[in-house]
């Protein structure tokens, strides 16, 4: 089962269930030299407290996740959205301890990101030595890396997030360049190089273009939790507000 993310609407307190809330854990028994089985249930205790209270599903925008940590870290703090139908909130994940089980909270406010897109110029010079003979003069691979760094300056980079790669961090989103931009920097790259060595630097643009590519911009994104909570607007088009669920139900999902 997917992993589903519940609320309580009288102490605003979250529980995120999975199918493993109650999968066995195994501790090893030294007198006995031997594993002992300990069966867990996880929804326990927020189905204790919460007893009688009122509990609701929340729908989770799994694209708005960020944090500041890859995602292979294991205690990282996460934040991302959900919404009830009626209200949108931010959900604040993390973990004490590697061994100890995930938690949630809200926090008020909004997730407010920030992208800005950049190049290696250092790659693409080192890139070019290894590539390119015979050896190119570092004054035309810096008028080079300018040219690249002014056109990919005049890029939208929400226009390089269309098509984009998101790998181990979710800061870093890896890009590539489409055909209108390579041309401008090929257009351009006309003023500093000619002949067989224009056609070299022209080859080697197109060649290193793609998402691994030292010519391709990187974007770097930054994010703040603004005080500003957006009450009801992000998803209410796309979302059935949610019945409130009862304790049984909880207990069977």
């Amino acid at each position: 089962m997917e992993s589903r993310l519940f609320r309580c609407t009288e102490c605003n307190e979250l529980i995120n269930m999975t199918e493993h809330d109650f999968s066995a854990e195994y501790h090893c028994d030294k007198e006995k030299d031997c594993f002992i089985e300990l069966v867990k249930n996880d929804r326990e205790p927020f189905i204790k407290k919460h007893k009688r209270h009122k509990v609701e599903e929340l729908k989770v925008n799994r694209s708005s996740y960020i944090s500041d940590r890859p995602y292979y870290e294991p205690l990282k703090t996460s934040y991302f959205e959900a919404t009830n139908g009626r209200e949108d909130f931010v959900i604040k994940r993390w973990r004490d301890k590697v061994e100890s089980p995930l938690r949630y909270e809200i926090v008020e406010g909004s997730i407010e990101v920030t992208n800005k897109s950049v190049i290696h110029g250092e790659d693409i010079r080192k890139q070019i030595q290894a590539e390119i003979n015979p050896l190119i003069s570092q004054d035309k691979i810096t008028r080079l890396i300018q040219v690249v760094e002014r056109v990919i300056s005049q890029l939208d980079p929400k226009s390089l997030l269309k098509d984009s790669l998101e790998l181990d961090h979710p800061l870093v989103l890896y890009c590539k360049l489409k055909n209108n931009a390579i041309k401008s920097i090929v257009e351009l790259s006309k003023d500093i190089f000619k002949g067989e060595e224009f056609k070299k630097i022209r080859d080697f643009i197109y060649d290193n273009s793609d998402y691994a590519g030292v010519m391709a911009p990187l974007v770097k994104r930054q994010f703040t939790i603004k005080p500003s909570p957006q009450i009801g607007k992000r998803f209410k088009k796309e979302v059935v507000i949610p019945t409130e669920i009862s304790q049984g139900d909880i207990l069977t999902l």
